[in-house]
């Protein structure tokens, strides 16, 4: 394993590594931003080893261990390796010049939170833990529950009280354990954090367990190997807690830093226009904390912990952040499904929605354009 140590996005200092830290010991679990902490690598001694791996072509995101904190490839669910899709019609709606879909519906519990969950289920077994916890909408869920029973292990789920009943039933078809909160997801979040200290449950929360975005990065090591180095002008990806996008920045700079990559694609993040606290607080505009619901349920999120990490990629990267009515989204996920034969969740369609705005804002003629779309749960109301 390269990983050497853990800084945090709050307070700057930097620990050892450690596969049992969650948080910063010295800013915790602030209500305002959590103590997020990063991995940080040997890159210098990761390059040699970084090519080795790729030789050996597995078709998983395990090709990419050297940048993983893992010591070994896990006994889990085949997670990553999902396709890149060329979408010429909706390229030329948009005047791209190529716009792809990286198809995160492929993976085994047909979201990119598999991804995460493989890293985490892999962690957990290398310390002996045989429960894993998480709150989720429903998607982070799901993956956990299905990686679990693939290995007998104990899954606890809190879910808010107003999740789905597909997804109810596919939580009880993996005989995870549920826990139904009376409130929202950050109220279930809090149910969950308090239950798995208490416990001492292994923690599937990418808004604190700092080893699981390494997991959601491997989508932009996909994306710089399949696009053969050529990085595109923009990434689009929806936004809840933070993790996914902030994890696909971390991606582009880590190709860039090995060298793989000459610069950083544009990153573009996506909320729903009722539930927008990183679009409000990113424009430093105030919005109201409660607009009203989103039939978007995997980014109804109106207390993200992930922001310091998410912020910093965009800076990194001019990166923005654009909101998407419902409305927008579900023609989105229309043209997905008409104009590029993708069957994709409301969320997911955020994506393309953003896009088309940001087409009415400024011209993308001749860019290229990468969406990723999260996952392909089609419930009516995800």
């Amino acid at each position: 394993m390269f990983a050497t140590g853990l800084r945090c996005f709050r307070c700057g200092r930097v620990q050892p590594f450690t596969p049992s830290a969650y948080l910063c010991p010295h800013c915790g679990a602030a209500d305002d931003d959590p103590g997020i902490l990063d991995v940080l690598y040997d890159y210098d001694a990761i390059a040699p080893a970084f090519e080795q791996g790729r030789e050996k072509q597995r078709p998983d995101l395990f090709r990419f261990l050297p940048l993983l904190p893992v010591n070994a490839v896990g006994p889990v669910l085949p997670a990553g390796g999902t396709p890149l899709v060329a979408a010429p019609r909706l390229a030329q709606r948009l005047g791209l010049a190529q716009l792809y879909l990286k198809d995160e519906t492929r993976n085994p519990t047909r979201c990119l939170k598999d991804r995460a969950t493989a890293v985490g289920v892999t962690m957990a077994l290398e310390q002996g833990y045989r429960t894993l916890y998480c709150a989720s909408a429903g998607n982070a869920a799901i993956s956990l529950a299905g990686f679990c029973a693939h290995l007998g292990l104990a899954c606890q789920v809190f879910v808010p009280h107003a999740v789905s009943t597909t997804r109810l039933r596919w939580l009880q078809r993996y005989r995870a354990i549920i826990h139904i909160s009376d409130g929202d997801y950050d109220q279930a979040y809090a149910e969950a954090e308090a239950a798995g200290q208490e416990q001492g449950w292994y923690s599937r929360n990418c808004a604190c367990n700092p080893f699981l975005v390494e997991g959601k990065k491997t989508v932009a090591l996909e994306i710089g190997e399949q696009l053969h180095w050529q990085v595109p002008d923009m990434v689009v990806a929806p936004v809840g807690d933070g993790c996914t996008l902030g994890a696909i920045g971390k991606g582009f700079r880590e190709l860039r830093r090995l060298g793989l990559a000459d610069r950083l694609p544009r990153l573009l993040g996506v909320q729903a226009e009722t539930v927008q606290p990183v679009v409000s607080r990113y424009h430093g505009v105030k919005v109201g904390a409660d607009r009203g619901p989103t039939a978007a349920a995997s980014i109804d999120v109106k207390k993200p912990r992930n922001y310091l990490r998410l912020r910093a990629e965009l800076d990194a990267s001019s990166g923005s952040m654009l909101a998407v009515s419902d409305a927008e989204m579900e023609e989105a996920r229309c043209l997905l499904a008409c104009e590029a034969g993708l069957v994709a969740e409301l969320t997911s369609a955020a994506s393309l929605a953003a896009l088309f705005q940001l087409a009415r804002q400024e011209s993308l003629q001749g860019k290229t354009a990468v969406l990723v779309i999260t996952g392909g749960r089609n419930d009516g109301d995800s």
